[in-house]
């Protein structure tokens, strides 16, 4: 009889050891949840220069000109100036703009301030604006309001790469500072 008690306490333990290791089991795990955990991922942060910009900004132009389009160049001094050549009577006339450009809260990049010459005749900014937003082919991220006589440069909606998201923290062209951050949205 003695067996018995001994036998049925052994099987009564390894019975209880076995609730308890299923009862652990199915606990729900102290560990995050890689799924549930939300955010836009890693930042990084980008600083250039003029020269630098200057460059990735002449490749980007070159790249993506289409046949038969006005060409122009962007360059980044004391202001940023884009400059073309229009033929008028077989001769090349000079198109400069120049604008200011500043950083807003949403990372995205106005070109305020602007001044416009056609040779050396001053242009009313309105209506080369409103010109421009009308006849030109210009990036989807590129948005003019010619009524505030201003260029926005939505930084964000600039495809580096799908997955990544790029917003301009500085443009202090003074201080030959350009600041960028990169953010993994993977």
């Amino acid at each position: 009889m003695k067996w018995k008690i001994l036998f049925f306490s052994l099987l009564g333990i390894n019975a209880l050891m076995i609730v308890l290791l299923l009862f652990y089991m199915f606990q729900p795990s102290s560990s995050p949840n890689v799924s549930n955990i939300t955010g836009e991922g890693p930042t990084f942060t980008v600083q250039t220069s003029k020269q630098h910009m200057n460059t990735l900004i002449r490749d980007y132009i070159q790249k993506h000109k289409k046949e038969g389009e006005l060409s122009y160049d962007v360059q980044l001094a004391d202001r940023l100036y884009i400059t073309s050549a229009i033929p008028i009577f077989g001769k090349q006339v000079d198109l400069t703009m120049a604008f200011d450009p500043n950083v807003d809260e949403s990372g995205n990049i106005i070109l305020a301030h602007p001044t416009m010459t056609f040779g050396q005749l001053r242009l009313p900014v309105p209506y080369v604006l409103a010109y421009i937003e009308k006849h030109a082919s210009l990036p989807n991220w590129v948005k003019v309001d010619a009524k505030k006589e201003r260029i926005y440069i939505v930084v964000s909606d600039i495809r580096i790469k799908k997955g990544y998201m790029l917003k301009a923290k500085t443009f202090d062209l003074s201080k030959d500072d350009m600041t960028f951050t990169v953010t993994i949205t993977k």
